[in-house]
Formats: C-alpha cells, structure tokens, sequence
C-alpha cells in the first residue's frame, strides 16, 4: 500500500516537472535551445515609448526584442545617453549568394562596419508606443561608444520622423478629441437650423411656385386672348390689303381707260397754252411805245375821258338847274 503511494507521489511529481518544463519552454519561445545574440544600441536622444520587450525588425521583419533599458549620466559633463540592450535571433536571417549557395554568417561587428544601424521608429501614434528597426545605411563606420563594452554595439542613427513623432505622441489628443466633438456638436446644430431653414425656404418657394403656377395661367390666357386678337387682326388685315388691291387695280383699269381722252385733254391743253401765248406776244406787240395802235388807243381813251368830263359837268348842270334840259344853261 505504501510503494503504490509513493508511486503516484513520485508520478505526480514528475508530470508537475514536465509541466513547468513546457511552460518554460512555451514562454521563452524555445530560446533556451537556440543560438541568440545579445548587443548593445546607445541613444543619445529620448526614447519615450521603448519598452522592455519591444519588437527588434529588420525592414519591418521581427528579429529580436529588447531585453533591458538603462541610463549611464557622465559624472563630470552629466551628459545621459541611454543603453539599450537586445536580443537578436541569428537564425531569423539566412544568408547565402543570388545563386542560392550558402554561405556562413558573419558577425555582428562585421555588419556594423558595413553598414548596419539601428534607429527607434513609431509603432502606434495613438499609443506613443516604439519599436527598434534595423537596416544598412551607406555610412562611415562609427567609432565605438563605449570601449569596455562586454556585448558587440549597433550605432544608433536618428530617424527625420522622430522630431515629428514626438511631437504628434506630445499633442493633447484627448483635449483635442474634446474640440472636435465640440465642433461636431456645433455643426450639428448648425445643420439642424440649416435644415429648419431649408424647410422654411421650401415652403416659401413652395407658395412662390404656386404664385408663379397663377401667373403662368394669367399669361397663358393672356397668350391666347392676344392670339386671338392677332389673328383677328390678321384677317381683318388681310381683307383691307385684299380691298386696297381691288381699288389699286379698278384705278389702274380707270386710268387706262382714260389715257386717251387724257391725252386728247392734254393736247387741247397745250394747244389753248400756244394761242394764249400768241395772243400775249401780238398784246405785247400792240402795247409796245410807238405803235400806231397804241396811239389810236391814247386818242380814244383821251377822248373817253373829255366825254366823261363832260357828262359829268352835264349831270352836275342837272342836278343844278334840272330845266336846263327845256331851258338850256343860264348865263351867268
């Protein structure tokens, strides 16, 4: 009874072991039976948002992370720069020819000098939170920052992004979401009366319609009594001009009917204008100074006149002495 409780004591024990050994295993990613680097990146700047277990990428491809952060301050110009030390899986790169032979990996310091750097770039803008990325830059090889150093170093280069990063993750996000739901209330309201507005300005282009609809009906009636009028006018036109025509062709008919006796007419006309003409010319001739008969004319108006005279004198006698007819003229 003894020894097979101690059997299962030593059973459980056992499966206790196995486990532990799996979780162990689980959680260091089966690093306790790969080959991992360790190296050291100083910087000289900030690195807010670095944590401890930060992704290590090479490109954006994860190949390690950062095992610890420290701060080493200078005693005599208090200078800071913080050391940061990762732990890099050599197997997650594989490095060989085009043609596809393989060839050995070379050390750390190696890609170093040929050009590996190592610079902090944002992860999250909204968390503020950082990663590590490598990658090869065409530079100089830098000169060691730290010559005791017991783990191979990565220079540090500062990414043109991380002055800009740094102020976006320093922006008061939450002030600002704040603002821009106060500004979205506001619009929304805004909108509200805009939309109450564009109700109002409906209605009334509403009534404006129904007055333009009146309107348009007025002026259609309108268009139709001036139609009317039109054509009205039109015919009353048309049998005027048709009148006009008849008298315009009975007068044309009346005068070439009477062309002739119109020419007859005029050549009586012109017949009685050259005998007048003659008469004038022999009256002329008959008046002129010297002629025989104007003389003859002066003689009988000359004695014209003493015959008047002397009727005259013989009626004022009369009138005077009305005897005189019987009697004769007194001596006087």
């Amino acid at each position: 009874m003894m020894k097979k409780h101690a059997l299962l004591v030593g059973a459980f024990a056992l499966g206790a072991l196995a486990l532990v050994v799996a979780t162990v295993l689980w959680l260091s990613g089966n690093s306790l039976f790969r080959k991992q680097t360790l190296a050291m990146i100083y910087f000289q700047g900030g690195v807010a948002g670095l944590y401890v277990g930060a992704p290590v990428t090479f490109r954006g491809v994860p190949v390690g992370q950062v095992e610890d952060i420290g701060i080493e301050v200078d005693q005599r110009s208090l200078d800071a720069r913080i050391p940061v030390r990762v732990r890099l899986n050599p197997n997650a790169v594989r490095f060989g020819t085009i043609d596809g032979e393989a060839a050995t990996s070379p050390g750390l310091p190696t890609l170093v000098q040929r050009g590996l750097r190592a610079k902090l770039v944002a992860q999250s803008f909204v968390t503020g939170q950082k990663l590590i990325d490598l990658d090869f830059l065409d530079e100089p090889p830098p000169a060691p920052t730290a010559a005791n150093s017991r783990y191979p170093e990565i220079p540090a280069v500062r990414d043109r992004f991380e002055a800009l990063f740094d102020q976006v993750a320093q922006l008061p996000l939450r002030e600002t979401v704040e603002d821009v739901r106060a500004t979205l209330q506001s619009l929304n309201e805004t909108l509200v009366e805009t939309r109450a507005t564009v109700v109002s300005a409906r209605e009334a282009l509403d009534g404006v319609a129904t007055q333009v609809t009146g309107l348009a009906g007025e002026g259609q009636r309108t268009l139709r009594s001036a139609t009317a009028a039109m054509d009205e006018l039109r015919r009353t036109a048309g049998a005027s001009l048709e009148g006009v025509n008849r008298l315009l062709e009975a007068s044309r008919e009346t005068v070439a009917a009477a062309q002739p006796e119109l020419q007859a007419t005029l050549q009586s006309a012109r017949s009685a204008a050259d005998a007048a003409n003659l008469a004038v010319r022999r009256v002329g001739e008959i008046t002129e100074p010297g002629a025989p008969l104007r003389a003859d004319l002066d003689a009988a108006v000359r004695d014209l006149s003493q015959a008047a005279r002397g009727l005259r004198e013989f009626s004022e006698l009369i009138e005077e002495q009305p005897n005189a007819v019987i009697f004769g003229r007194r001596r006087q």
